[in-house]
């Protein structure tokens, strides 16, 4: 039950993170300055991203790992890839560049979510060993014909 909330609270991090970039390219086209829906959109990935993490911290206390170690650290760059990107452009008063700094920010995160969900994921290769019996003719390549 807690792998299924931590792969649902993964998800609305990703469209957290959708809204994101969406408003920053919506900054991008209209050049307007940031204004409350990118501090909305910002406060939403950090607190899905932050509850995301902590539903993992509770997984690997509980027994359950991720099938890399890469994983955490692509999780701490999930959490801090759109504050970095709104930070770094702090110092640019074009309100385009800034907003194309939160698109890129939004786009570097999504890939690194696509990375979080192949490295946490465990297939069910891993899982099947430890709930299934071995089968008595042996582990199937599928190379062979049965006849």
């Amino acid at each position: 039950m807690l792998k299924n909330l931590h792969i649902v609270l993964a998800i609305l991090t990703s469209l957290s993170v959708i809204g994101a970039t969406i408003e920053g390219a919506f900054r991008m086209f209209t050049n307007k300055p940031a204004g409350n829906g990118a501090w909305r959109t910002l406060v939403a990935v950090l607190i899905s991203a932050g509850v995301t993490m902590v539903a993992g911290i509770v997984l690997l206390i509980s027994g359950e790992h991720p099938k890399e170690w890469l994983h955490y650290l692509y999780a701490i760059l999930a959490f801090g890839l759109i504050p970095f990107a709104d930070h770094a452009s702090i110092s640019i008063a074009n309100n385009r560049r800034r907003g194309l700094y939160r698109v890129a920010g939004g786009f570097l995160c999504s890939i690194v979510l696509t990375r979080l969900v192949v490295t946490g994921h465990n297939s069910c290769e891993t899982t099947c060993r430890k709930t299934l019996p071995p089968s008595p003719t042996g582990p199937s390549t599928g190379s062979h014909r049965q006849r």
